[in-house]
């Protein structure tokens, strides 16, 4: 089929029409964020439709089938522009536009690998919403070619094209494969860590089912109407809502109190909403401040004094099968920056180290960077796919729990273990050769031991007085070994210098 020569203004035209054909196409590097848009607004739109959310699960493919048709539209109209354009003679000239738009998605899709936007489900995703546009515009102008002289200098052009094309690939692989090393896949070792929101409701005194600890006796403290304001560190939630609960569910004659009455009481103490910092409350229960932390508070001309209360300490375990006992700080510094990856080199099997982490914001995660890294930066954590609800089309990424598996190693402050391995079904490492037995965080022995502290910021009233007294006595620290934590023993409940300073040095975070 002989092409007919255009004039120069039609050249000028079809040009004009290859342009923006291919431009057309180089923007949907927006792709990721599209799609997802796309698909949550199919799984909106077929609830509203539908008016029953779990139907969704039943029309996820078709949801599915309608957004990859409606992806395919902007590249056959773009095919469709590019169909029209004048073909040129070089190889070069004709091909290096079709492919402009490949190497500009690979670059934006590094930069999302690499970020923490980066995850499995996004580069699918991207990856075929980006084959589901460009492929049609691809086809549809490779097929109109077909009937234009063979172009010259095909050699040289296919070179240029791959020397173009190749640091974008390598780049893309890289970034590929440092995400799936960091990817953790299977669910049938997956430990059911107990989550941040889950441990909160566990210990929630409104809820029936709620796992606080109970008195072993009646208490000799019943405070009324008026209650200290309370809150700490999520690790430090069942000793102090246990303890409010114990000295506000009976009234003055013994008798339990009304359950609206005794809400409302505790929501006006503010054991029902999370507070980040000690001088938004009456006492806050945390983990010792630093000196910088000191001299915020008063420099907001607060008084903080700090008393601990039970005796706290950051631990490291291992799958039981796994023969390491021991890892000294540096070691562990070396495998959470990623320095050391074998267990062989620590005196274990031949075995990758699966050094599992928590989110930033988790206090463990902070004690990791202020106890063992101290300023320097982690390695890129584990990750895991999970599904955010049973209707979700898509999966999501997050920092992976624990699983047990040889090559595991997890961390934790004392106070969480029992809950999440009730089975005891792990080894708890001893750190720069002591163990964190209960005697060795006692007496401080245990490298990575610290107080959990009861810290006020200003003068206390009379009920938050008689609280905090109550608590340093010998009914609190019963209610806080049946709440299991290692009650201080300090009559005064530590209330020197030395012991409210205790682990300052580490600048351990009072809350989070």
């Amino acid at each position: 089929m002989k092409t007919p020569t255009p004039s120069a203004h039609s050249r000028d035209a079809n040009a004009l029409a290859y342009f923006v054909g291919t431009a057309f196409v180089a923007i949907l590097f927006f792709l990721p964020l599209c799609t997802l848009l796309n698909l949550y607004v199919a799984d909106g739109l077929l609830s509203a439709l539908t008016g029953d959310p779990l139907r969704l699960s039943r029309d996820n493919d078709f949801a599915a089938a309608v957004v990859c048709f409606s992806l395919t539209i902007p590249g056959i109209c773009g095919g469709r522009l590019a169909a029209h354009a004048h073909i040129a003679a070089t190889f070069i000239a004709r091909y290096l536009p079709l492919l402009l738009p490949l190497p500009l998605f690979l670059a934006v899709l590094i930069l999302c690998v690499r970020s923490c936007f980066g995850s499995a489900p996004l580069y699918r995703l991207a990856g075929l919403a980006f084959l589901l546009t460009y492929g049609p515009f691809l086809l549809n102008f490779l097929n109109w070619s077909r009937a234009c002289p063979p172009a010259r200098g095909r050699r040289a052009g296919m070179a240029c094209l791959l020397l173009v094309l190749a640091p974008f690939c390598a780049g893309l692989a890289v970034s590929l494969h440092d995400t799936q090393a960091t990817l953790i896949t299977g669910d049938h070792d997956a430990v059911g860590v107990m989550g941040n929101e889950d441990f909160w409701k566990a210990f929630t005194p409104d809820r029936p089912d709620n796992a606080l600890a109970r008195p072993s006796a009646p208490p000799s403290l019943r405070l009324g109407e008026t209650l200290p304001r309370l809150n700490g560190i999520l690790a430090a939630r069942p000793l102090y809502v246990a303890a409010i609960r114990a000295v506000s569910r009976l009234d003055a004659d013994g008798r339990p109190l009304p359950d609206k009455t005794w809400i409302e009481r505790l929501a006006r103490a503010g054991v029902l909403m999370p507070h980040h910092s000690p001088d938004s409350v009456d006492i806050f229960f945390g983990l010792p401040p630093s000196e910088r932390q000191l001299a915020a508070l008063r420099a907001e001309w607060l008084t903080p004094v700090v008393r601990p209360v039970a005796h706290e300490g950051l631990i490291f375990f291992v799958h039981k099968d796994n023969p390491v006992r021991s890892l000294t700080s540096e070691q562990l510094r070396r495998i959470y920056t990623g320095e050391i990856a074998n267990w062989q080199e620590v005196g274990g099997h031949d075995e990758r180290i699966l050094p599992f982490q928590h989110e930033a914001e988790d206090e463990n995660q902070i004690l990791l960077e202020r106890l063992i890294l101290r300023g320097e930066e982690a390695a890129p954590p584990l990750r895991e796919e999970y599904s955010p609800s049973e209707h979700s089309l898509t999966p999501e990424s997050r920092v992976a729990r624990y699983r047990k598996r040889t090559g595991a190693l997890g961390f934790g402050l004392r106070r969480y273990l029992a809950d999440w391995f009730p089975d005891g079904d792990i080894r708890l490492l001893a750190v720069d050769g002591v163990t964190p037995t209960d005697a060795n965080l006692r007496d401080g022995s245990y490298p990575l031991a610290l107080p959990l502290c009861l810290i006020t910021c200003r003068p206390l009233n009379r009920e938050g007085h008689a609280f905090r007294d109550w608590l340093l006595g010998p009914e609190g620290r019963d209610l806080i070994r049946r709440a299991g934590y290692l009650p201080w023993e300090d009559e005064n409940g530590g209330e020197s210098d030395g012991d409210a300073g205790k682990g300052r040095d580490r600048d351990a975070p009072p809350c989070r």
